[in-house]
């Protein structure tokens, strides 16, 4: 790579990091009312009576979109492939955040498929497969917020990352996501974790998510710092491998995800309270509500036919990246260069080639004992 395009993506990856960081989708898109709504939900259920919860949201700003698509107007798409990744993942971005502003579940439910596709017939039936297969079996949740994010705080320390920094938050989808513009990791504060839940997450948020984002930093391509178009798939897939890999996948983590596909799924065409009834018959009632919630993550009214379908990539990452990997063990340290995606490898092989890529600093193995 010419070092005047060098130079050009990392200043476009620098003003890009800036106007993310004000924008944050989750935030907008995770009920304010869940608590609520979950009571009302069960009430219903257990009367026998059909009950759609009506989920509400924070308002996001009216004008957060606008300096966005202002530097949409620099970018020349046609330069070179990695711009063309940034401009892409932009035109998603300002998708996502119209649908999130206007509430509209069919805009939703397009963004989404368009980002992440839409689960295949192949994908649900392994979905259904690996469910039969699996045991039963949950761990008690005994561990509180506080106790989970001073574990993280310490792993954090322990690294040598102390620029990351670990909140409690209220209002959120999971329970417990990343934020690598902010260095953040935000832990849910309703959230109880099973002891297992301990290590196995952190070698998936701070071994996975925090460790590409901290390696693409230290790339002469800052812009491997990004999740940028099409990278999600890879980035779930290859947590869920980590865990797999380090013996620290439950039976109980295996089902959840395969019913985040089939939650995805039955959600493109059913009512909340249709899918919840078909994903509680195979997890608990508290584990199914949260799933079917996520796959209406952004709706306010739940009965109404379509999905925010990224939950389907857990699964699918998994076995897209277990695959690869099985065939190609000498890329993994590619993947772990940044958060990037597998269909990025060859852009990847070029960048090494070229003497543009280092080798990544962070590993996983580092945080398992």
């Amino acid at each position: 790579m010419e070092q005047s395009t060098l130079q050009r993506l990392n200043d476009l990856g620098d003003q890009l990091e800036a106007l993310l960081e004000p924008i944050n989708v989750a935030h907008y898109t995770a009920p304010l009312n869940r608590v609520d709504e979950k009571q009302q939900f069960f009430a219903s259920h257990t009367a026998e009576k059909v009950y759609n919860p009506q989920f509400t949201y924070r308002v996001p700003p009216s004008n957060w979109s606008f300096l966005l698509s202002q530097f949409l107007l620099e970018l020349q798409p046609d330069k070179n492939a990695w711009e063309q990744l940034v401009y892409q993942d932009i035109m998603l971005s300002l998708d996502m955040m119209r649908a999130v502003a206007t509430r509209d579940p069919v805009l939703t439910t397009e963004v989404t498929v368009k980002r992440y596709s839409e689960p295949s017939d192949e994908l649900v039936q392994l979905a259904y497969k690996s469910l039969a297969s699996l045991p039963l079996h949950s761990e008690p949740r005994t561990i509180a917020s506080e106790d989970m994010a001073a574990q993280m705080r310490e792993a954090l320390t322990k690294t040598g990352l102390p620029d990351w920094h670990v909140d409690i938050i209220d209002a959120m989808n999971a329970n417990m996501s990343i934020r690598s513009v902010d260095k953040q990791i935000k832990v849910n504060s309703s959230s109880l974790f099973t002891t297992g839940e301990l290590k196995r997450l952190l070698v998936h948020e701070i071994g996975t998510h925090v460790f590409r984002a901290v390696n693409g930093d230290l790339q002469p391509l800052r812009l491997l710092r990004f999740g940028l178009y099409n990278y999600m798939l890879t980035e779930e897939g290859l947590a869920s491998y980590h865990e797999a890999q380090y013996g620290l996948q439950t039976s109980e983590d295996k089902r959840r995800y395969a019913l985040r596909v089939i939650a995805a799924h039955l959600s493109l065409k059913y009512s909340f309270y249709d899918v919840f009834s078909e994903v509680v018959q195979y997890t608990t009632p508290d584990e199914a509500f949260d799933i079917v919630t996520r796959s209406k993550r952004g709706f306010t009214d739940t009965s109404v036919p379509g999905c925010h379908v990224k939950d389907k990539v857990y699964f699918e990452g998994f076995l897209q990246v277990s695959d690869y990997l099985e065939r190609y063990p000498d890329d993994y340290s590619l993947l772990m260069c940044g958060k990037v995606s597998l269909s990025m490898l060859p852009l990847l092989k070029d960048l090494q080639e070229s003497g543009c890529l280092a080798q990544p600093k962070y590993l996983p193995s580092s945080l398992v004992t």
